[in-house]
């Protein structure tokens, strides 16, 4: 049985001992779902990005014109379709924000509002980079995707306004002020989950790696998805910043790819606290690669990709 987002294949001694507890049946709805991930002690549970909470916002707010709403259906990036709950009246939504079993997530909770307007745009509490809302273009396509679909749905010609009201305060709480984002939170997402970072997870993920000949250690879903796309016989696990952890107790041919930023600092502490906008990632690869080899001889490669 596979994880629907990074498509790695859990231990059959995994599933059998949850089958024994709920039934073969339940354990594949909740994998099937996305919102699980089936780990060595257990369960945890995925949450959703502020891209799937805005999108149930405005969901709701367009489907509340045409009656109440509890529940909205919604589209995620992964291929995914999650129920949110929303509370919906009148042309005005909010839904929250989930952060499943993430640990440190500032975000878990706040609330995002949609009220019908007439074009999609971006209010009170998103922060803003460049004049621009802090939207990032995946999230923007999962917005309107979601309201396209309660558009056709309903025979509806409008779209919605969205405002995080706390946002601006929370911002605070982020790295956003740090890297120029300003007045709130960003809307972000790639897969519309949100991965429920742990030590159980990490754990979790290099126990399954191990049952691999060939893995790529990546910091995140781009670098998880070029790996996919471009090398074969590799499978890919996005590790975030614990790819170390991995490192020092994988056996196989291993390939640590993804965007330059985090892997650089990792292997070069004094980058660390910089923002290294515009850097040419070929010129560290040599001393991020020497490094990873003297943790584990096995690496055969780093590919540092472009953002």
């Amino acid at each position: 049985m596979k994880d629907p987002l990074e498509l790695y294949s859990y231990p059959e001694e995994w599933v059998e001992r949850e089958a024994e507890k709920i039934g073969f049946d339940r354990v594949r709805s909740r994998i099937e779902s996305g919102l699980y991930i089936l780990t060595h002690r257990g369960w945890l549970r995925r949450g959703i990005t502020t891209a799937t909470t805005a999108s149930a916002s405005a969901v709701g707010a367009i489907a509340s014109m045409f009656g109440e709403s509890e529940r909205v259906e919604v589209w995620t990036p992964a291929g995914i379709c999650i129920e949110v709950g929303v509370r919906a009246k009148n042309g005005v939504a909010v839904a929250k924000k989930f952060s499943g079993d993430h640990s440190f997530d500032v975000t878990d909770g706040v609330g995002i509002r949609a009220e019908v307007s007439e074009s999609l745009e971006f209010g009170e509490g998103v922060g803003r980079f460049r004049g621009k809302p802090a939207v990032s273009l995946s999230a923007r396509n999962q917005i309107l995707r979601n309201i396209e679909m309660v558009r056709e749905k309903y025979d509806y010609d409008g779209s919605v306004r969205i405002t995080i009201p706390e946002g601006k305060a929370l911002a605070t709480l982020t790295d956003n002020p740090r890297i120029g984002i300003k007045g709130g939170l960003s809307i972000l997402g790639t897969t519309g989950f949100v991965e429920p970072w742990c030590d159980e997870l990490v754990d979790a993920k290099v126990v399954v790696a191990k049952q691999y000949d060939r893995v790529v250690l990546t910091t995140g879903r781009k670098g998880w998805k070029w790996a996919k796309e471009n090398l074969k016989g590799f499978q890919p696990f996005v590790m975030g910043v614990y790819f170390e952890k991995a490192l020092r107790e994988l056996d196989g041919e291993i390939v640590i790819a993804g965007l330059p930023s985090l892997i650089i600092k990792w292997a070069i502490p004094e980058m660390r606290g910089k923002i290294l906008r515009g850097i040419d990632p070929r010129k560290y690869r040599k001393t991020v690669l020497e490094k990873a080899r003297e943790i584990n001889s096995n690496v055969s490669d780093v590919i540092l990709l472009r953002g």
